[in-house]
């Protein structure tokens, strides 16, 4: 009974009601058209300012070993300038991974023992001219290793990577896959044909095509267990896509970036060498 009357009630007199029995923060509430205007008006616990993103990075130190890609630096500036690291940029032009022959001073296995020891990061880039140049080294095998007597792309890798793991036990190496190659530089990396098939280019002296190369990068890195960044795969840039365009997207030809490919490299590395930090600092 007592249940009846109370419906009675509240269909009957709902102002009264209304202003009895409900309130939102504290305010009073009158009738139906006031409660859903407090409520439309009040702060909701789901309401968060929006986050300032300051990069793990700000204010680390950054070795950047590359060829002509890191040399022209517009995704190093890119990266440098979304964390606020100091970057500092080993690229020289026309480089290899590998030394072409004993006197080859310029290879990335030769250079990194003039990296600076006070890094807290080392990113290394390259392999376009190895598979690019026709100077090149012998590709090899996996089994040459560290054999200083192994003038190969294979021998390279096992010596810098090693090499590298031993310069820099306790911060992070991380191996960048370097981009597609391109089909107007050096030796290419595609070939479109005129019926619109594919073929894959291959490197005149040693006959490995660059999918070969990077794959090498790929095997010695991962038996160095250093941190690999699929640039080749999954970076978005790639030259093939602006083949003769007079107005390209990324690139400033067949193989390097522009402003735009760098930001685009440097925004693609963000958040995965953000992870990386936490794996190696504290944050």
């Amino acid at each position: 009974m007592r249940a009846i009357l109370t419906l009675l009630f509240v269909c009957l007199c709902p102002t009264l009601w209304a202003k009895q029995y409900a309130t939102i923060d504290a305010v009073e509430v009158r009738d139906i058209a006031q409660a859903d205007a407090t409520y439309c008006a009040a702060t909701k616990d789901t309401e968060q300012a929006a986050p300032v993103k300051k990069s793990h990075w700000n204010g680390k130190r950054i070795g950047f070993l590359g060829d002509s890609i890191t040399q022209n630096a517009e995704y190093v500036n890119s990266y440098a300038n979304l964390t606020g690291c100091t970057a500092v940029n080993y690229g020289i032009s026309a480089t290899h991974i590998a030394r072409r022959n004993a006197d080859d001073a310029k290879a990335f296995e030769k250079r990194y023992t003039n990296m600076a020891t006070d890094l807290d990061m080392v990113i290394v880039f390259g392999g376009t001219n190895d598979f690019g140049h026709t100077d090149t080294a012998d590709f090899g095998e996996f089994s040459d290793g560290t054999n200083p007597n192994k003038n190969t792309f294979y021998g390279g890798l096992h010596r810098l990577f090693s090499g590298l793991r031993a310069r820099y036990p306790n911060i992070p190496v991380v191996v960048m896959l370097p981009i597609h190659h391109g089909t107007e530089i050096d030796q290419k990396e595609y070939v479109v044909n005129s019926d619109m098939t594919i073929t894959e280019g291959t490197n005149a002296k040693t006959g490995k095509t660059f999918r070969e190369y990077v794959n090498a990068i790929r095997e010695v890195a991962a038996y160095y267990s250093l941190i690999v960044l699929d640039a080749y795969s999954y970076s978005g840039l790639t030259p093939m896509t602006e083949i003769g365009a007079s107005n390209r997207v990324f690139f400033r030809d067949g193989l390097h970036l522009n402003a735009a490919g760098g930001e685009r490299l440097a925004r693609w590395m963000y958040p995965q060498l953000e992870a990386v930090y936490e794996m190696y600092y504290s944050f």
